[in-house]
């Protein structure tokens, strides 16, 4: 991975919000999760607002999206978040990270 990539991808996950949607995301990996259920455990997070944030990590690569008849179910990109911990431990432990 580039820097400025990983620099996008954290720029994403800095926001308090986008985290804990991107943590809901991750609990619900193996199914997805609509954002309707999304807003639900966000406290009914306004939709213009969860939009804003699902845009913002999608935009950095964070989630995938597919559709389910009219809804649109959101799973986290998984291998995103896998590259972005090997760019940041390359050069741990000479390559052979044993922290």
């Amino acid at each position: 991975m580039k820097i400025n990539e990983v620099s996008n991808i954290f720029n994403a996950l800095s926001q308090e919000n986008r985290l804990r949607v991107f943590r809901i995301l991750v609990e619900h990996s193996k199914d997805g999760i609509t954002p309707t259920e999304i807003a639900t455990l966000m406290g009914n997070m306004p939709r213009n607002t969860l939009s804003f944030h699902l845009n913002a990590l999608s935009h950095a690569g964070l989630c995938n999206t597919s559709k389910n008849g009219k809804q649109i179910i959101y799973k986290p990109n998984c291998s995103v978040i896998k590259k972005v911990a090997e760019f940041l431990l390359k050069d741990c432990c000479d390559g052979g990270c044993k922290c």
